[in-house]
């Protein structure tokens, strides 16, 4: 299977989104929820192009939205991804011990957090499936941000990863 398009995953989302970005969705048990969305202004190419640490597909992400809230509703947003400078504020709260304290710090870099777990983080010594989901416990998503993106796109926000099965 070929790694999805920031741009393609953003694109089919927007394609079902009403005028005011709202979608609506059915949630667990038949729960239907009017889900809304909101998209910042791309990061201007000069700043992201400082950051040449930063995975390549991240960056893309910014260049069409410095950051963004998905699925929000009346008690909350399921996922958000950060603008760059909220991700440099956490980085540098973690750096000093302000934030959640962990190993490999150096190494992670926060773009987003998914309510009711934890921080987004990109571990940046890896150079394939980088994305560690940083709660109780943490999660190694064992993949990179568009394969994310797109997952939590297309099953509305839920925690995918918690969804168990057994082949028989």
């Amino acid at each position: 299977m070929s790694k999805p398009s920031i741009a393609n995953v953003l694109s089919g989302l927007k394609t079902r989104l009403s005028d005011t970005n709202l979608l609506t969705i059915q949630s667990s048990d038949g729960h239907i929820f009017d889900m809304s969305f909101k998209f910042n202004a791309p990061i201007d190419e000069d700043i992201i192009n400082s950051y040449e640490n930063l995975p390549e597909d991240y960056k893309s992400f910014l260049r069409l939205h410095n950051g963004a809230v998905f699925f929000s509703f009346d008690y909350g947003t399921l996922f958000g991804i950060h603008s760059l400078e909220e991700s440099l504020s956490i980085l540098e709260k973690v750096k000093t011990g302000e934030y959640v304290p962990m190993e490999n710090k150096d190494d992670w870099f926060p773009i987003g957090h998914v309510q009711d777990v934890g921080g987004l983080y990109i571990d940046l010594s890896s150079d394939k499936n980088y994305l560690i989901l940083m709660g109780i416990p943490v999660y190694d998503l064992q993949c990179d941000f568009p394969t994310w993106l797109d997952r939590m796109i297309r099953v509305n926000g839920e925690k995918y990863w918690e969804w168990a099965s057994k082949e028989l």
